[in-house]
C-alpha cells in the first residue's frame, strides 16, 4: 500500500515508517537465522565427530586430507556428490542398502581421478576429431577451355 505523500512531513513519516518495518523485517530474521542454526548445531557436531573417528580409525592425517583437498576443484566436488545420485537414481534405483553403499564409495573414488583439467583434454580431444580438417595439400582448379586447341593451328 502506497500513502499519499502531499509534504514534507508526509514524507518524513513516510521514511520513518519504512525503517521501522525494515528493522521489524531484520529482527524477524536474525531470529529465523537463529533457529536454524540450532536446529543444524547437532546434525553438524555428530557429523564431525564420526568423521573424526574415521580419520582416528583410518590413519589420515589432517594434513593429508588438506594436501588432497588441494587438488581437488569444482568439477571434483560436484562429481563426487553427483555422480553417486545420478547412479543409484537411474542405474540402480531398486537395489538394497548395501548394493547404493557401495556404488556410492566407487562412485567417489572414481570421481576424485576426475578434474577441470581432464574434462577440459577430452572435450579438446573430441572437438579436434570432430572438427573438419582442410586437405594437406591444395588442387589447382580444373579450368575448362573452350577455345581453340593449340594442336589444330595451321603454320
Amino acid at each position: 500500500m502506497r500513502a499519499k505523500i502531499d509534504n514534507t512531513h508526509d514524507l518524513r513519516a513516510e521514511l520513518n515508517r519504512l525503517r521501522i518495518l525494515r528493522m521489524e523485517q531484520e529482527i524477524e530474521l536474525t531470529k529465523v537465522t537463529a533457529r536454524i542454526k540450532a536446529r543444524l548445531h547437532f546434525p553438524v557436531m555428530v557429523y564431525k565427530k564420526i568423521s573424526d573417528f574415521f580419520i582416528e580409525l583410518f590413519g589420515d592425517d589432517p594434513e593429508d586430507l588438506t594436501k588432497k583437498n588441494e587438488r581437488k576443484d569444482w568439477v571434483t566436488n560436484i562429481l563426487r556428490l553427483g555422480l553417486p545420485l545420478a547412479l543409484n537414481r537411474f542405474l540402480f534405483p531398486r537395489s538394497g542398502f548395501l548394493m547404493k553403499s557401495v556404488v556410492a564409495m566407487v562412485s567417489q573414488t572414481a570421481a576424485k581421478n576426475v578434474n577441470k583439467d581432464s574434462i577440459t583434454g577430452l572435450i579438446d580431444k573430441v572437438a579436434d576429431w570432430i572438427k573438419v580438417r582442410k586437405p594437406k595439400t591444395q588442387r589447382d582448379p580444373i579450368i575448362a577451355d573452350y577455345g581453340i586447341p593449340p594442336d589444330s593451328e595451321t603454320y
